[in-house]
């Protein structure tokens, strides 16, 4: 064979090549991307994050894989969430607002004490001020993916709370700034601490309630210490499943679209589910004999709502919040 026939034909190859590595298909590049939550499976995030890995894998035909640890398997816990997702350590995590909180309070919006009275409102708000949340990730080189709403938040306590006194008794677990301060202005020991740091806690007798919804409580039993529950409606929180902006970037077009799909219909989902949940709940708490307290006296509702309209407003009064106050009062005034 003569040398020019040989180049003719090593020409010929790299253009075949060239060609067949033009056409692969972009799902060539498989990715696997861990998702962390520190709430167990049963709760209605980690549910919502179950159903949206289900989706992934389906969309995709199983070239991307997301693999979630919850509860105990997730390797982080409380504000180390935020870091752990924000350097890329995990790829997507699942936080509750108030954890988020930590890191710049406008992500203490969604519980705001007493600003929503149901999930039409909630869910209003939400998309009100959707574009403001998605820059504040961003600057946490954070994105979106889908907001969880929680049932309504109440107490948890091991004596009932029939009045004031009640309440100012309460050593109580508290999920960030604005509910710490709350219970502090009634006159309540409260403190902030993530999920996971609760149960020993109340094991050692340290706390003697936990803020938080039906949903959160029964995932994690705290019937065992906690054999009361006060419908007080404080909040209706948000936890939110972002993804870290350099793996997102690193995915190809259509697994990026693969990844909003499913994060949509997760995002239906939940928001369409989420009222079914309080009954369900509530019903779980009587089978292992809680005690429901779903009309609190009067004066204890009128206390707790003066001291949150008074948090409330101290958080709309800065100045990064001032504009979304006016944009979205309609939506948010305490009430």
């Amino acid at each position: 064979m003569s040398v020019c026939s040989f180049a003719r034909r090593c020409s010929l190859a790299a253009t075949i090549t060239t060609v067949l590595l033009q056409a692969t298909p972009a799902w060539s590049q498989s990715a696997t991307l861990q998702l962390i939550n520190e709430y167990p499976a049963t709760s209605i995030t980690a549910s919502a994050d179950l159903q949206f890995a289900a989706a992934v894998n389906k969309l995709s035909n199983s070239d991307i894989t997301v693999t979630t640890l919850q509860e105990a398997a997730n390797p982080y816990k409380g504000k180390d969430q935020v870091s752990a997702v924000s350097s890329n350590k995990v790829a997507i995590g699942t936080l509750f607002a108030g954890i988020l909180g930590g890191s710049d309070s406008f992500f203490l919006l969604s519980s705001l004490p007493f600003v929503v009275d149901d999930f039409e409102q909630a869910q209003a708000l939400f998309t009100c001020t959707r574009p403001e949340l998605e820059r504040h990730l961003a600057a946490l080189n954070l994105r979106l993916l889908y907001a969880t709403p929680w049932p309504p938040s109440g107490i948890w306590s091991a004596k009932a709370l029939p009045d004031v006194a009640a309440v100012k008794a309460l050593n109580i677990r508290t999920y960030d700034d604005n509910s710490r301060g709350v219970f502090q202005r009634v006159g309540a020991n409260s403190v902030n601490l993530p999920f996971s740091a609760v149960g020993p806690k109340l094991v050692s007798g340290e706390l003697n309630a936990v803020l938080s919804s039906g949903d959160g409580g029964a995932g994690n039993r705290l019937w065992d210490q906690l054999p009361n529950f006060t419908a007080i409606s404080y909040a209706i929180p948000l936890s939110y499943t972002i993804i870290n902006q350099d793996a997102w970037n690193k995915l190809t077009a259509a697994q990026q679209a693969t990844l909003t799909q499913a994060a949509k219909s997760t995002s239906e989902a939940s928001w369409a589910n989420v009222k079914s949940r309080i009954q369900d709940n509530y019903a779980r708490m009587r089978e292992h004999n809680m005690q429901l307290n779903l009309q609190p006296a009067a004066a204890l509702r009128e206390v707790l709502r003066k001291a949150g309209q008074e948090q409330a407003d101290s958080w709309w009064q800065q100045d990064k919040n001032s504009e979304i106050r006016t944009r979205c009062a309609p939506l948010a005034q305490a009430k």
